[in-house]
């Protein structure tokens, strides 16, 4: 059963919501799909579509899925935040607070516009301390900072604040390649 609250007049206002919600009957047909929509989270999410038959359940399922499709995010600021909020998500799952760290300096580096990619693949990144004068030399997850060096001997793959860089601007240069892509832009 679903409750809805009815409104309630009132003399000197608007209508305020009762305190004695009113129920009414679930719909007999329901359709729920595992969908993954770009911007909203880097994990599928559950839709529902509901009706009184088959049909108007799978149109509704249709148009709530369509509602959240939502238009490519207008800054470069904007579009940075769904792949970095994926990256935390992560990293405060695993409880890596270090990356937690490395992930916020890293998309600080993208936005300042210190990663350019090469025509080899490569990234170089700027260094954050010294941009004028330094700058990194990055391949996926291998960085010629001190900071990776001191890592490499580790079984895992370690990424230092350039090599997470360098995915965050990967993540970029994609959405701009989709949003680009026939039949995808405006």
């Amino acid at each position: 059963m679903q409750t809805v609250a009815q409104p309630m007049p009132s003399v000197n206002g608007p209508a305020i919501l009762s305190q004695a919600p009113t129920t009414l009957p679930e719909a007999p047909c329901s359709m729920t799909a595992k969908v993954l929509v770009k911007g909203i989270s880097c994990e599928p999410i559950l839709v529902t579509g509901r009706g009184l038959t088959g049909a108007e359940a799978a149109y509704t399922l249709r148009e709530a899925v369509a509602a959240l499709q939502t238009p490519p995010l207008a800054s470069r600021t904007q579009r940075l935040s769904v792949p970095l909020a994926c990256g935390l998500e992560k990293a405060v799952g695993k409880g890596d607070w270090k990356l937690v760290e490395r992930l916020t300096k890293a998309a600080a580096l993208v936005l300042a516009g210190r990663v350019v990619q090469m025509d080899d693949g490569m990234y170089q990144v700027r260094s954050q301390v010294e941009p004028e004068t330094t700058a990194y030399m990055v391949t996926g997850h291998t960085c010629t900072c001190q900071d990776a060096r001191k890592h490499e001997a580790e079984d895992a793959p370690y990424y230092c604040k350039h090599s997470c860089a360098a995915v965050l601007f990967d993540k970029l240069a994609l959405q701009e390649q989709e949003h680009t892509a026939p039949g995808q832009g405006r």
